[in-house]
């Protein structure tokens, strides 16, 4: 089949690096897939770059569309520090080159869009070529009124505003808006959902957007390089002490609350001071060490009461690899989360993971097998998963491999997404009856 993918990028930051491997996973399958997006970083030839047109070369109603938004103040939205938004206004897209790539595409997949299509966009898209649209959901974006997570906020239950997350917000506000545009413009449109995890399946059952729309549950194909190796191997490549246990830790920005590195900065001050009290953990100060990923380190770093080593943010997928294969743990202390990517990344390579009970780790983490799920939010219960696996006799890290294996399998992934695509070219591809 012709396969069509819209994401703001190809290979930059992990939404953008999950859909490339979905990509590449279904035209190894044997599918004419190509990649339009906004950020080309990769060399691979079907992936094409989306430029902006000139409001000179827009249609009426693209201008129309960006004169309003530009009118009724949604140009002056600003949203509070760490929380990353999607204000729906994107300059028009020129599609030239997509649809020169790919002119009769069969099925349009829509990914991570933020900064690429607005609503309206989609609408035009879909009348343009009329064909069925798979929404791949990375985060809860597609179904709020533009916040990406919404933390304790139920509001995209209903129509979103009153948004907890804008610096100026009230009934009417810009999330409003757009839940109210998104539900003119896209909510009858013919939309199969793919959730990569029960969670994010459950908020979009909760969805006052899409609620009613089909969702199915197909994992998110991962890296063929995350895999175990002798960590001793990585460890010298890296330049890692050989004599230590390495406690892993990373995310995109580490000063991003919803990352939680306040509750695992609080688990590492407990392990502090149970190590003053007894001898009987499984580990040392003097032959602990915390690596850490990510952007804003240092001043985890800082706080943290171990020695600690911070690569900084990683763009290498090898590097990346790495720095799991040297762990004998990886904590993940995130809040809320899709994922995240980095817990079965981490499994693949032999890591055993900690984390709190969201996302995907409750479909992966079985507590003393595969790692610890400790309850959401609870340092405490968090540092005792961190001992506990520190403590472990070098079995779980194989089980955790294993069951991450068997969750990511491509050959499989692949066949429920050619399950899918046929299924979606039989059906009627009009709107969906309200």
């Amino acid at each position: 089949m012709n396969l069509l993918h819209f994401s703001n990028a190809d290979i930059r930051g992990g939404a953008a690096q999950a859909t490339y491997q979905l990509h590449t996973l279904l035209r190894n399958a044997g599918h004419k897939s190509v990649m339009a997006v906004r950020r080309k970083d990769s060399a691979d030839s079907d992936v094409v770059r989306v430029g902006a047109l000139s409001l000179m070369d827009c249609t009426w109603a693209e201008r129309l569309e960006r004169g309003r938004a530009r009118l009724a103040g949604g140009y002056r939205v600003k949203p509070l520090p760490f929380h990353y938004f999607n204000l729906n206004l994107a300059p028009a897209p020129d599609l030239r080159s997509a649809l020169d790539a790919m002119p009769r595409p069969d099925v349009i997949f829509l990914h991570w869009i933020t900064g690429l299509l607005t609503a309206a966009d989609i609408r035009r898209i879909w009348e343009r070529l009329r064909c069925p649209l798979v929404w791949v959901v990375l985060d809860m974006e597609p179904m709020t009124g533009g916040c990406h997570y919404p933390e304790d906020c139920t509001r995209f239950h209903s129509n979103c505003g009153q948004c907890p997350q804008l610096t100026h917000s009230g009934p009417h506000d810009w999330t409003w808006r757009i839940w109210h545009e998104k539900h003119r413009q896209i909510a009858d449109l013919p939309i199969t959902f793919v959730a990569a995890t029960q969670w994010i399946a459950n908020r979009l059952s909760e969805s006052g957007l899409f609620g009613k729309h089909r969702v199915t549950r197909i994992p998110l194909p991962m890296n063929a390089l995350m895999h175990p190796m002798e960590k001793n191997i990585a460890r010298n490549i890296l330049g890692l002490p050989i004599d230590k246990r390495i406690i892993l830790v990373g995310g995109h920005d580490l000063k991003d609350p919803r990352k939680g590195m306040d509750r695992f900065l609080a688990a590492a001050r407990i392990l502090a001071e149970q190590g003053k009290l007894n001898g009987d953990l499984p580990f040392r100060k003097d032959n602990l060490l915390f690596l850490l990923l990510g952007e804003n380190g240092m001043e985890l770093a800082a706080n943290l009461p171990f020695p600690t080593r911070d690569m900084g943010y990683i763009h290498s997928q090898i590097e990346l690899t790495l720095a799991y294969q040297a762990a004998d743990v990886f904590a993940s202390p995130s809040m809320e989360d899709a994922g995240p990517m980095m817990v079965s990344q981490a499994m693949l390579c032999s890591t055993p993971v900690v984390a709190f009970d969201t996302g995907i780790a409750p479909e992966l983490i079985v507590s003393g097998k595969t790692g610890y799920l400790a309850r959401l939010g609870d340092a405490e219960d968090f540092a005792c998963g961190l001992k506990a696996m520190l403590a472990d006799d070098g079995s779980a890290g194989p089980r955790a491999a294993a069951v991450a294996s068997r969750h990511h399998d491509p050959q499989v992934i692949a066949r429920a997404y050619d399950a899918i695509l046929a299924d979606l070219v039989r059906r009627p591809s009009g709107p969906i009856a309200s």
